[in-house]
């Protein structure tokens, strides 16, 4: 693909990585294109907010829809009996009978390898608009799929951000986090201590930490950033704290806060 039609570009690249589209799009596959807009107005305009963050910087897109077998779901109806027993669950621990996280290596795997696709997609417009940093923002699906992108890219270029966004099977697999310059995971508040009650988790992808983010030094180069306890019960749930429409808790992060980016 040529890209000499793109108006103008920064000096650093914002790279955004959508997920899981619903059970509408349940079959479809990635083609692993590149987007100068966001293709399918996931992003809920929570892009914006974070282009408004960054000052001499172009966005682009991928979108990393899969299939629901490729996640920890496997099924619809293992989805299904999730969302029933989570609805009466108030433990706040880890409870395999309610929530589906065991690991799906092949599913996983399968994201990777669209991801290291789209990574030689990125990498042919990079060599015509040549950049100082690459930025990465995925949601869910979208975090494997980003690792894929990683190992094509992490030789040649120069990583900034990585801010994650309520990653699905984030204990599959991680990468060195140290070729970033901080890595951000956010999501609702579970697998630790002061766990939210299974009622208020997120069920489409239960959050458990990135292989590897417990090794960078907190609150300089990143960590986990929760749901903070004063946003509203009724934008908590299965559904809700895991959806980019709930995400308003994502722009509550100010100056100074644990959590906080900026260019």
């Amino acid at each position: 693909m040529f890209y000499s039609h793109f108006e103008s570009v920064g000096q650093e690249l914002l790279v955004f990585i959508n997920g899981y589209r619903g059970p509408k799009h349940d079959l479809e596959l990635p083609n692993n294109q590149l987007h100068f807009k966001d293709p399918s107005g996931y992003w809920y305009k929570l892009d914006d907010t974070i282009i408004g963050r960054f000052k001499n910087t172009s966005a682009v897109y991928f979108d990393a829809h899969h299939p629901l077998s490729t996640s920890t779901h496997r099924t619809k109806l293992r989805v299904a009996k999730s969302y029933f027993f989570s609805r009466f669950c108030w433990l706040r621990k880890e409870s395999r009978w309610v929530l589906n996280k065991e690991i799906n290596e092949n599913g996983f795997q399968q994201r990777v390898e669209n991801g290291r696709l789209a990574g030689m997609e990125l990498r042919k417009y990079l060599l015509a608009h040549p950049t100082n940093q690459i930025h990465f923002v995925c949601h869910s699906m979208g975090y494997a799929y980003m690792l894929g992108m990683i190992d094509v890219l992490a030789e040649e270029n120069s990583f900034g951000k990585a801010l994650i966004l309520s990653p699905e099977g984030a204990n599959t697999q991680g990468r060195d986090w140290s070729l970033f310059e901080e890595v951000w995971q956010y999501g609702a508040r579970a697998d630790e201590p002061k766990a939210h009650p299974i009622f208020w988790q997120d069920g489409i992808a239960p959050q458990q930490a990135l292989v590897g983010i417990d090794l960078l030094p907190s609150g300089t180069k990143g960590g986990r950033v929760y749901i903070p306890d004063s946003y509203p019960r009724n934008h908590l749930g299965f559904i809700k704290s895991h959806h980019l429409a709930y995400y308003q808790w994502f722009e509550l992060i100010q100056p100074g806060d644990f959590g906080y980016f900026t260019q």
